[in-house]
C-alpha cells in the first residue's frame, strides 16, 4: 500500500481522540461517490470484540450494500485483524471506553450519509425495510428517530415503547411492549434506531455531559418531542437479542440528570407561548440559562406531552 493510501485509510483526530480507519474502495465507486450523498450508513456499537462482533460484520455486509462504520476503543483489541478481514468496513476506534453518546455523536459526525442506522454488535436484524422507515422519517410531523422492535434470544418481545409519566419530581417513563402497529415512544430504547443525520444534529445529538447511556437517550427523546419531532417504534425495523434473555435499562441517579430535567421540565406553555419555569429539586442553574436562550424551540410543554399522549395499553 502506497503512502497517500495510507494516509486516505487512517488517520488522527486530536479534539474527538478517536482513529478513522475508512473502508477500501475502488477507484470507480470512489469517483461515483465525490460529488454525492450516500444514502445510508450503519453504525455497529462493539459490545465487546470477540467473534460476536466478526459476526455482526458479517451479517451486515451480507444483507446490505450501505457503508458499515464499527465504532469501538482501542482496549477491545483485534483491530489489525478486523481490518484485516473486514477492509470494506470503517472503524472508528476510541483511545479509551467512551459513553455511549459520543460514540453516536461520532457517527453522526463522520458517516456523511443522508441517514444512519444504530445498532449493537450483540444484535441481529431480521426485518429491516428501508424504504419504509425512510418514508417514515419523511412524514410531515418529521420523526427523530424510527426505533426497532426488539426480542430476545428466547423471541420474546422487550417492551422498548416508553411513555412519559413524572413520579416525584423526576420524569419517569412507563413501558409497554411494541406490536404490529407504529407507536410513538418516547425515545430510542438503548439508543438503537434510524436517524436523519441532518435533524440529529440540528437537535445536538446526544448531549455527552449527562453520564448515563438511559439519562442520554432519555434526554434526546424529550428534546425531540418537545421541539416538535416526535420518535416512532415500527416493525418494519426488527431485531433480536442473541444472547440476552433479560434487557434491563440502569436507571440509576447519574452525574448530569439535572441537565436532563432542566431542559425537560424548565419550560411552561402557556396560551402557545413559553415561559421559563424552574423544574424543582432536579434543576440545574447554568441549564436553565440555556433553557432560556432556547425558549422558541419548544413546541409543547412536559406536561402537556403526559396529557396528550396515547398510550398503547396497559403498562407493564
Amino acid at each position: 500500500m502506497c503512502c497517500s493510501d495510507q494516509r486516505i485509510l487512517c488517520f488522527w483526530i486530536m479534539q474527538t481522540n478517536y482513529h478513522i480507519f475508512h473502508r477500501k474502495q475502488d477507484i470507480g465507486k470512489r469517483i461515483s461517490l465525490l460529488h454525492r450523498e450516500e444514502t445510508m450508513s450503519i453504525g455497529l456499537m462493539a459490545v465487546d470484540a470477540g467473534e460476536s462482533l466478526a459476526g455482526a460484520i458479517e451479517a451486515i455486509l451480507q444483507y446490505s450494500s450501505w457503508s458499515v462504520h464499527v465504532l469501538m476503543h482501542e482496549e477491545q483489541g483485534r483491530i489489525p485483524e478486523l481490518r484485516s478481514r473486514f477492509p470494506q468496513a470503517t472503524f472508528i476506534v476510541f483511545a479509551q471506553s467512551v459513553p455511549f453518546g459520543t460514540m453516536a455523536n461520532a457517527m453522526a459526525n463522520e458517516c456523511y450519509t443522508t441517514f444512519f442506522f444504530l445498532t449493537r454488535s450483540d444484535l441481529r436484524c431480521s426485518r429491516f425495510d428501508s424504504e419504509e422507515a425512510i418514508a417514515l422519517l419523511h412524514r410531515s410531523d418529521k420523526p427523530a428517530a424510527i426505533t426497532p422492535v426488539l426480542s430476545n434470544r428466547l423471541g420474546e418481545l422487550i417492551p422498548v415503547i416508553q411513555a412519559p409519566m413524572l413520579r416525584d419530581g423526576m420524569v419517569d417513563p412507563v413501558s409497554f411492549l411494541p406490536g404490529s402497529a407504529i407507536l410513538p415512544t418516547l425515545y430510542p430504547f438503548l439508543g438503537m434506531g434510524l436517524y436523519e443525520r441532518a435533524l440529529f444534529q440540528r437537535l445536538r445529538g446526544f448531549d455527552e455531559a449527562v453520564e448515563s447511556e438511559y439519562w442520554q437517550v432519555l434526554d434526546f427523546g424529550l428534546r425531540a418531542w418537545l421541539y416538535g419531532y416526535p420518535i416512532l417504534n415500527s416493525p418494519c425495523i426488527s431485531c433480536t437479542f442473541l444472547n440476552r434473555q433479560f434487557i434491563i435499562e440502569d436507571r440509576s441517579e447519574r452525574d448530569g440528570i439535572k441537565r436532563v430535567h432542566t431542559k425537560a421540565l424548565g419550560v411552561r406553555q402557556m396560551n402557545g407561548k413559553n415561559y421559563p419555569k424552574r423544574p424543582g429539586k432536579y434543576s440545574d442553574a447554568h441549564v436553565h440559562a440555556e433553557v432560556k436562550k432556547r425558549l422558541a424551540l419548544y413546541k409543547t410543554d412536559f406536561q402537556q406531552l403526559v396529557e396528550q399522549w396515547k398510550a398503547p395499553g396497559d403498562t407493564l
